[in-house]
Order: C-alpha cells, then sequence, then structure tokens
C-alpha cells in the first residue's frame, strides 16, 4: 500500500501547465496571413499534436491565409496585381467562421522588401491593432506571431543594397530582416506586456539557422528566403504551442523544459504492496518526413512514461520485474527504479504505432488542404489565380469523414503496468 501511495504522489501531486489559451472543445481557431500560413504545414502540425495529446477535444483549425497579402494595405508598384489588404475581408471572415480564437502573421509583406521606413511602420502597426480590436469586437481572442525571417542567403545576387532605385520580392533589399523584419517583430513583441499572447518564430528560425550554419555555412529553410520549408514551418509550430502555453517541451537544441506534464498517465488500480497501474499510452505527435533528420523527436514523448518509486522496498542488490500486460518485459534492480525508468521501450506494439502516427498526418493534412480552400472561397478575397476550393458543404461533409479515421487511430492505448520481485 505504501509504495503504491508513494508512485502515485509523484504524478498526482505536480501542478499543471496548460492554459486558458490552449483551445478548449468545441472551439474554432482561424488563421490569418500570408503565403506562409497559406501554405499551412504549421497548422497541420498544430492539429496533429492536439488530437494526439487531446484526443477528446473536438477543435476545428480554419486556414485562411492568403498569399501575397498584408495587413497595412500597401504595394508595390511592379506588383502584378496590387497586394490583397485582410482588411477587406476581416469582417466577412469573422462572420462567416465565428472564431474563438485568431491567430495572426503578418509582416513579410508589409516592409514591402526595403529599407526601414517610418511611414510604412506606422501603416504596419495600425493595420495589427486594428486587426486586433476587429477580432475581439467579434468576440475572439487574439494570438500574434512574428512574421518568419527573411534569409538574403539563398538569392545572393538578387538582393539590393541601400540606395538602390526601387525594390521588390523579386529584388529585396539585402538587410530586410535585420532592419525591418527584426524591428517589426521587436515591436509585436511589445504587445507582451498588454496581456497579448505572440509567439516569435521569428527568432526561433534565426537562432536554429545559426547554430545549423557553425558546421554548414550554406544550411537554410528557405530556398527562396521569403517561404520557410517544413523545417522551418515546425519551428513556427514549436513557438505557437510554446506560446499558448501548451505542455511541450522547447524547440530541438534548448534548454528542456524542467515543468512537469499536464496530467499523470497512470492511475492506480491495486493497493496491495506491489501495485499496479493502468498506463495510458497516447500516440506521439507524428513527425513530417520532410523535416531535417537531424533534428529530434519534436516533442519529449519520454516525459510521458517515466516511472520512479522513491523508495522500493528490499535491500539493495534486490532485483524485480516489470509487468507490462502480464508478461515480464525486463528485471530491474533497486536502484534503477528509485532513480526512474522510462517505460517506452517495454510497451507493446511500438513499431504499429508509429504507422498509425503517419498515418494520422496524412489525414490530418489531406483534411487541412481541403478544408483550408474551401474556406478561403467561401468567404472571398481580391487575389487573382488563387486555387479554388470545393463548395464548403461539401467539404465539411468529407472532412467529418477524415475526422473519424483520424480520431480512431489517435485514441490513446491503456495499458497495465506492475512491479514484482524477481524470483
Amino acid at each position: 500500500m505504501r509504495v503504491g501511495l508513494l508512485v502515485l504522489a509523484a504524478f498526482a501531486a505536480a501542478p499543471t501547465t496548460a492554459a486558458d489559451l490552449l483551445p478548449k472543445d468545441r472551439q474554432r481557431v482561424v488563421f490569418l496571413g500570408d503565403s506562409n500560413t497559406f501554405a499551412g504545414h504549421f497548422i497541420a502540425y498544430i492539429e496533429a499534436y492536439l488530437i494526439t495529446r487531446f484526443p477528446e477535444r473536438k477543435i476545428e483549425l480554419i486556414n485562411l491565409g492568403l498569399p501575397s497579402e498584408t495587413v497595412s494595405g500597401l504595394s508595390e508598384a511592379d506588383h502584378p496585381y496590387p497586394r490583397p489588404n485582410v482588411h477587406d475581408r476581416l469582417a466577412t471572415a469573422l462572420a462567416a467562421t465565428k472564431p474563438h480564437v485568431v491567430v495572426a502573421c503578418y509582416g513579410m509583406n508589409d516592409g514591402i522588401y526595403s529599407p526601414f521606413d517610418e511611414a510604412r511602420f506606422k501603416k504596419y502597426q495600425h493595420g495589427m491593432l486594428k486587426l486586433i480590436a476587429d477580432c475581439e469586437k467579434a468576440g475572439a481572442r487574439v494570438v500574434l506571431m512574428t512574421p518568419d525571417p527573411f534569409d538574403a542567403r539563398p538569392l545572393k545576387d538578387k538582393v539590393l543594397p541601400k540606395g538602390a532605385e526601387k525594390y521588390s520580392w523579386l529584388r529585396p533589399y539585402e538587410k530586410y530582416d535585420e532592419e525591418v523584419l527584426t524591428k517589426y517583430s521587436e515591436w509585436l513583441l511589445t504587445l507582451r506586456a498588454k496581456g497579448y499572447a505572440v509567439a516569435d518564430p521569428h527568432a526561433a528560425i534565426l537562432r536554429h539557422l545559426a547554430q545549423m550554419r557553425k558546421k554548414e555555412p550554406e544550411y537554410r529553410v528557405s530556398g527562396d528566403g521569403i517561404h520557410p520549408n517544413e523545417t522551418g514551418h515546425l519551428f513556427v509550430a514549436l513557438e505557437l504551442l510554446a506560446a499558448l502555453k501548451a505542455p511541450l517541451n522547447p524547440p530541438p537544441g534548448e534548454t528542456p523544459s524542467t515543468e512537469p506534464e499536464e496530467k499523470s498517465p497512470f492511475v492506480l488500480v491495486s493497493d496491495s504492496a506491489w501495485p499496479t497501474f493502468l498506463y495510458t499510452d497516447r500516440l506521439d505527435p507524428p513527425g513530417d518526413p520532410k523535416w531535417d533528420a537531424r533534428l529530434t523527436n519534436w516533442t519529449d514523448a519520454t516525459a510521458n512514461s517515466r516511472v520512479r518509486i522513491p523508495k522500493v522496498p528490499g535491500e539493495g542488490g534486490m532485483k524485480y520485474d516489470l509487468i507490462v500486460s502480464d508478461k515480464k518485459v525486463v528485471t530491474l534492480s533497486k536502484k534503477e527504479w528509485e532513480s526512474g525508468i522510462d517505460l517506452r521501450p517495454h510497451l507493446p506494439n511500438a513499431v504499429g504505432k508509429v504507422k498509425r502516427a503517419a498515418e494520422l498526418f496524412d489525414l490530418v493534412s489531406q483534411k487541412q488542404k481541403m478544408m483550408g480552400l474551401a474556406w478561403l472561397t467561401d468567404v472571398g478575397h481580391k487575389r487573382p489565380d488563387t486555387p479554388k476550393g470545393i463548395p464548403l458543404a461539401e467539404a465539411k461533409s468529407k472532412a467529418g469523414e477524415l475526422d473519424l479515421r483520424i480520431r480512431k487511430l489517435a485514441q490513446p492505448d491503456f495499458v497495465s503496468v506492475g512491479i514484482v520481485p524477481a524470483k
């Protein structure tokens, strides 16, 4: 009995880490932004995270990102068409989607790829503050994101120095990131003092680039310096989840968090001297095969499955069997139990879970692409040459079918776990 209580206390006494910002059941989150939001990879990653970590919640993530769009209303003279302005469609979008949360990311197109200009900066600030006010008036909470960084290295001879006759997305200013996007990002971060959640993928991606380029100077996460690839989108997802106070460790390469998980995956089901637990074995958030293979898993899955018994009865040389689903899987010493062991290698069907995760991610990606275009077409916009989605009603019907398959894959397994003295 005493051992069981000690083990249970090791998990039950931990404070919760998930905050009110994390979407609740039946809530709807709308994403607004330019082509980097429209690409939608980070949104699919977040949905895959939410469905595997919180399979009981039905959260709808709607991608309304639009390529070329600005929040400032600015455009270049030689752009093929005037850049769309989010404020031309914002009221319609909010009325149609009725979001609980709006995630907004603008800036890349708002500096118009030129040296810093105070007048342009003020238009950007005005546009962002108006977007926040309009979303709050519609009853939505706003989460902001700094723009992805501009990387001049892939463009080489296409970037222009200060003093050029004109700049554009095709011939950008060489220090557009350092002198413009960094300043825009720093201003957005000041809004944290006003109580807004502000994710900072701009800084996260720059840190990642700096780290990787120590050994590989030409390393990049963007082929054109503007649009991040899937690895870049991973860092966007991580930073947004961190801003939402999701129970997630920091991005790869940064100091691991010491905060405990939201709740224990163990439930004591036997109060005998040698306790038995029911372990909730959740599916790990799936990865994208297009991520840089050198990155580690995007969440620390082992944090959910570590068992430590503070005081194991018996003498130091005694050994104990780990019983999983009524089968002995490994024999461990008293010291190993008291130091803490990771259950993951000893849980059944690891290969099957990897296949489930891959299938789940494919289905989530399909659903996101289909629904994003359907919503974008239904809400309407002024950008020409944008792919059209299928009718929204048809898309919702197909998405419902996909969601049933996704949720079936995401259901956790429940495994009986116990320890007994080794014979």
